[in-house]
């Protein structure tokens, strides 16, 4: 267990707001951070022809889109080095049809920003070019070469009024585990945009299914310099239905752990990120220089609206107590007067966990309500978030939420145990956001969430108090599951499950009871959880109206490595508009599922 301080709230409340501050500044300098590009307009009688004959071979990672705006998005690719001469400037249009007869938008890159130093990766800034609310098409040109054409979309003005918006949502895609045929899917489904919540890549080298294999150019198991990430996102990059996908919708991104390395948190005490999942997880000085190599290689291939100051001195020497300074994650995204989304940074600012001694992050349910000063957001990031929920005139108020918010206990022996490295870990300043929430009737909450490789629909409260291991709830006398909830509610949960990571049933937890045993027991230790899922793999769809938002639980086989794998609706739920209840919907489509 790690030491106790008296005054350890004060230090945390004191070090979100000026020990964190002076943390990533090594981003500020030039060689620490991908730069976005805003083009150069070319001359307006130069014309270009082009072939797409050699689309994967000069674009080996194709094309993609992400960081929407009212007029504009960011607009990414990369260079395959066989291709690039180093003085061939990259165009790039943006049109209304996918002929490029209507082009609406054209420039052009020098070749000296998408060389060697960002690892031949260019992100596009085409905001204030574009209108609102619109679908474009766009293409990167190098020479006489067209990439593969891609579909973007804008946001709305925060005046407008749309009907509804739709967003894929999306988690956990391990290289090594499984293949992405949802994310096939997902680029056959006509969503509006993607929202990935993490572990876009993991840090492992290893073999997996068919021919899926990475070796790490440092000849480690995990990544471990630069080189390591780059090849990690190289190689991510490369599949197929990810780029169908990427090239199909507009992301929305925020990372989780594995972007960098598994179950991370910041010391506050050390001033430097640590972990017990890597050899040297507590070595302040190799871990700051990961951090920064793991958010260089993350800026130069997601394209991702981050806020950070790549100006600076150029070419020094990260000093090694600088890693965080000039690198903001958590943002919203406004769509109109129907959505605000807000997206939150749950791995840069949290403290360390409960029991870090232990094998693990499941812990003791008391073991995790000790030590309440920890947190998970930082201040700054706090009171950004609740201050934007709480002025919100936004019909639906989304959270973009990492890790699960709700309570999650389950039984290990005569223990309640609990997932210290989700919300369970942090549960006093769950309770401080949550409380928040419902003390100022913000109404419409829902939180959007990944990590667990499961399905899950769930009611956030604004407090979970603790059960014994064999389920006796003090204050629940009937067998209505609402009576049983040991809070006030605020909203509702609903995770997107793993694309391919292992879960549950892959790891073997039903080998000895059935998934329908487990799942009765993980629903009565948690009465607030309308349903659990962790036996199969896929994506979920959110449908937003001014009336309802609609969740949609899709299963997809991770095993072929194809488009047509395998689709099921596995559930559907609706949540009526100014209401905290979640109602199932039965269609057609929804039947009941076999154990995998």
């Amino acid at each position: 267990m790690p030491e106790r301080e008296p005054t350890r709230r004060d230090v945390l409340e004191a070090a979100s707001a000026a020990t964190l501050g002076g943390t990533l500044s090594a981003l500020s300098a030039s060689d620490a951070a991908a730069a976005r590009v805003v083009p150069e307009s070319p001359a307006a009688d130069e014309g270009i022809e082009v072939e797409r004959e050699r689309a994967t071979s000069v674009f080996p990672q194709s094309v993609a889109s992400g960081g929407p705006t009212p007029s504009g998005v960011l607009l990414w690719t990369r260079i395959d080095p066989d291709a690039a001469d180093g003085e061939t400037p990259l165009v790039v249009e943006v049109a209304d049809d996918e002929e490029f007869e209507r082009t609406v938008y054209e420039g052009r890159v020098p070749a000296s920003e998408f060389g060697e130093a960002s690892d031949y990766t260019v992100t596009v800034d085409v905001d204030g070019e574009l209108g609102p609310d619109g679908r474009y098409f766009y293409r990167f040109v190098y020479g006489e070469d067209a990439s593969e054409v891609g579909r973007c979309r804008t946001l709305p003005t925060p005046d407008a009024s749309p009907d509804s918006v739709e967003f894929a949502v999306a988690s956990c895609n391990n290289y090594l585990h499984g293949y992405f045929g949802a994310f096939g899917r997902i680029a056959e489904s006509e969503v509006d945009f993607l929202v990935h919540l993490g572990d876009f890549i993991y840090e492992y080298a290893g073999d997996g299914p068919g021919d899926r294999s990475i070796d790490l150019p440092s000849g480690r198991e995990k990544a471990a310099e630069l080189a390591d990430y780059r090849h990690l996102y190289r190689t991510y990059r490369s599949d197929e239905l990810l780029q169908r996908a990427l090239r199909r919708h507009t992301l929305i991104h925020t990372w989780d752990d594995h972007e960098i390395v598994n179950d991370r948190w910041w010391s506050y005490e050390a001033d430097a990120p640590q972990t017990n999942s890597h050899p040297r997880g507590h070595d302040p000085e190799f871990m700051r220089r990961l951090y920064v190599a793991g958010i260089r290689a993350y800026t130069e291939y997601v394209p991702v609206r981050a806020e950070y100051d790549p100006s600076g001195e150029g070419g020094r020497e990260l000093a090694p107590d600088e890693i965080r300074e000039g690198f903001r994650l958590f943002r919203s995204f406004q769509f109109g007067d129907l959505v605000d989304l807000f997206v939150t940074d749950e791995r840069l600012y949290r403290s360390t966990p409960p029991d870090t001694d232990g094998p693990g992050p499941a812990v003791p349910a008391e073991v995790a309500a000790e030590n309440p000063g920890r947190t998970m957001l930082g201040t700054d990031q706090r009171e950004w978030l609740l201050g934007g929920m709480t002025d919100s005139d936004a019909r639906w108020k989304l959270w973009a939420n990492e890790v699960l918010a709700a309570a999650f206990r389950f039984v290990d022996g005569d223990d309640v145990t609990v997932n210290a490295d989700a919300w369970d870990g942090y549960a006093t300043e769950r309770e401080r956001v949550l409380a928040h929430l419902a003390d100022a009737d913000v109404d419409n909450v829902v939180a959007l969430t990944g990590d667990m490789h499961s399905y899950l629909a769930a009611y956030l409260l604004a407090e979970y108090r603790l059960t014994s291991a064999a389920g006796d709830r003090s204050d629940s006398e009937s067998g209505d599951r609402s009576d049983a909830e040991t809070g006030e509610r605020v909203g509702v949960e609903f995770m997107a499950p793993a694309v391919s990571s292992d879960n549950l049933a892959a790891k073997g937890a039903f080998s000895d009871s059935s998934t329908e045993t487990i799942v009765a027991a993980v629903e009565a230790q948690n009465p607030h959880v309308e349903w659990f899922d962790s036996s199969h793999w896929g994506y979920a769809v959110v449908e937003v109206e001014r009336d309802q938002l609609v969740y949609s639980a899709y299963a997809v086989d991770r095993g072929v490595d194809s488009a047509d794998a395998r689709e099921r609706l596995l559930r559907r739920y609706r949540v009526p508009a100014g209401t905290h209840e979640m109602e199932r919907v039965e269609t057609d489509e929804t039947s009941d599922i076999d154990e995998a």
